[in-house]
């Protein structure tokens, strides 16, 4: 599994944190976000779509920003920029990607982000789809800059381009992170299936010998796939065939892994 995973660094580093919904910014990789704050990199969050109603209905969208808005002062620090609430109707994102696009490059300018997070390309669900959709669409990072996918709904698998982030000095921000979003909170375990999924991806990271981590997220490398070139930015459908022709080379490269 990828160890260079752009993590440790000088501070003042721009990251970018692009979550389809209230909550995204947290599961995941809420623990690599606060490390990444804590050692002093300036990270600001987007938050595409709405949110209202959520896993358990009924939840109002001035409720889920609030709870967002506190969950991200627990893991950027007081003082830190509040997220960014893009407020697109889930059915517009998913039927126009291209549209969120432009507004997510509205609110984050011309700034150039040395790491930008954004849902991994097998997520399933469609709405976390369309969301890294408009992020590819949008030029994001630099030259110089890595973007990193994310899983939310589905785990990554332990492969070479997925970077393993040691989040055991963090779990106990992200718990208290996914805390504050109570209205999502109530109607599953949402705390206990994150922590039981970042902890089975430490204790069984290793085939042999010790494992001193106590909690891992998993971040997949998109090398190739962000930022895409102007080609593929040119609409979302050129977008939607860059991430099926990546993935479809990806699941080769891991199967030769595997079985080579």
């Amino acid at each position: 599994m990828r160890s260079d995973f752009p993590l440790e660094g000088p501070p003042g580093r721009h990251v970018l944190l692009v979550a389809p919904h209230p909550d995204d910014e947290v599961i995941g990789c809420g623990g690599t976000l606060h490390r990444l704050a804590r050692g002093g990199a300036h990270a600001i969050v987007v938050v595409a779509a709405r949110g209202d109603g959520g896993i358990g209905g009924g939840a109002a969208v001035d409720q889920r920003e609030e709870e967002c808005r506190r969950s991200c002062e627990i893991l950027l620090g007081p003082g830190s920029t509040p997220p960014v609430f893009l407020r697109l109707p889930s059915p517009d994102l998913r039927d126009d990607p291209a549209a969120a696009a432009a507004a997510l490059a509205a609110r984050v300018g011309a700034q150039a982000f040395d790491l930008v997070l954004v849902p991994a390309p097998l997520e399933r669900h469609p709405t976390h789809t369309a969301t890294l959709l408009a992020a590819l669409l949008t030029p994001l990072a630099g030259a110089a800059g890595e973007a990193g996918g994310r899983g939310a709904w589905d785990a990554l698998p332990a492969c070479a381009d997925v970077a393993e982030i040691d989040i055991t000095d963090a779990r106990q921000a992200k718990t208290r992170a996914l805390a504050a979003h109570q209205s999502q909170t109530g109607a599953r375990p949402l705390g206990a299936g994150i922590a039981g999924r970042d902890m089975p991806q430490a204790v069984f990271s290793r085939l042999t010998g010790d494992e001193p981590r106590k909690a891992v997220e998993r971040l997949l490398a998109l090398d190739g796939l962000a930022p895409l070139d102007a080609g593929a930015r040119s609409s979302a459908d050129a977008a939607r065939a860059a991430v099926q022709a990546w993935i479809t080379a990806r699941a080769a490269a891991w199967a030769a892994e595997r079985w080579s």
